[in-house]
């Protein structure tokens, strides 16, 4: 699975007993947060974040919704592109 940058995640519970440890680490900050927030936030290359977000997602730990559609106002973009950098310049 590809996720984009600004997909926002959702976390879905489970028991993440046999989830590693990075991945454990990824999970505790993804609800609400894009694919880019939640690298920085965990001090992850962006790459490896996607990779256990892919195995997260695979395993219904979490679910992605998409943040921006064809009808996402100006103000909704703008306030996501923000939230992305805000996000990148803590990392």
């Amino acid at each position: 699975m590809d996720l984009p940058m600004e997909a926002t995640l959702r976390t879905e519970g489970g028991d993440v007993g046999q989830v590693s440890a990075a991945a454990l680490q990824v999970l505790e900050v993804c609800d609400k947060r894009s694919v880019a927030e939640c690298a920085a936030l965990v001090k992850m290359p962006i790459g490896v974040v996607r990779v256990l977000l892919s195995d997260l997602v695979e395993h219904g730990f979490i679910r992605v919704q998409a943040t921006i559609t064809e009808n996402s106002s100006k103000d909704e973009r703008i306030e996501l592109i923000e939230r992305t950098l805000r996000g990148l310049r803590s990392y």
